[in-house]
């Protein structure tokens, strides 16, 4: 098959061509800067995984730590059952940079509780708090 050529156009059938096809050209859709809207998109959804991730990692740790330390906490203050088991259990909970918020002793075992803010940029500081129940060996 063969192709024809455009033939040149003079001066004046360029004058006499119809304006809405420059119109039409001119407000046609393309997919021009689309690739930049996905990019925006996709940086947009990572950094809010990784923020989400960033948190439920921290609140994870402070979680694990606070059980810790209210375990360590429960065992000393279990320890001392016979002599002061609450005092025992506030400087525990201080060695372990924790909050003692409540203590509960009675002839058999202890139940403490103790608390530890969580530092999280840009949100108000939350609280976690638990409680640990020891008591002395049968």
């Amino acid at each position: 098959m063969w192709s024809r050529k455009p033939r040149e156009q003079t001066g004046r059938e360029q004058l006499a061509r119809p304006t809405r096809r420059r119109t039409a050209k001119r407000h046609a859709r393309t997919d021009r800067g689309s690739g930049t809207i996905h990019v925006l998109t996709a940086c947009l959804l990572l950094s809010t995984a990784l923020a989400v991730a960033i948190l439920w990692a921290t609140i994870s740790t402070t979680r694990h730590k606070l059980a810790a330390a209210a375990d360590l906490t429960a065992l000393s203050a279990a320890y001392s059952l016979t002599a002061s088991p609450c005092a025992t259990a506030a400087r525990a909970a201080t060695a372990n940079n924790v909050t003692f918020t409540a203590c509960t002793p009675t002839p058999t075992d202890v139940t403490i509780q103790v608390s530890l803010p969580i530092r999280l940029p840009l949100i108000p500081t939350p609280t976690l708090t638990t409680t640990a129940r020891a008591g002395p060996l049968p």
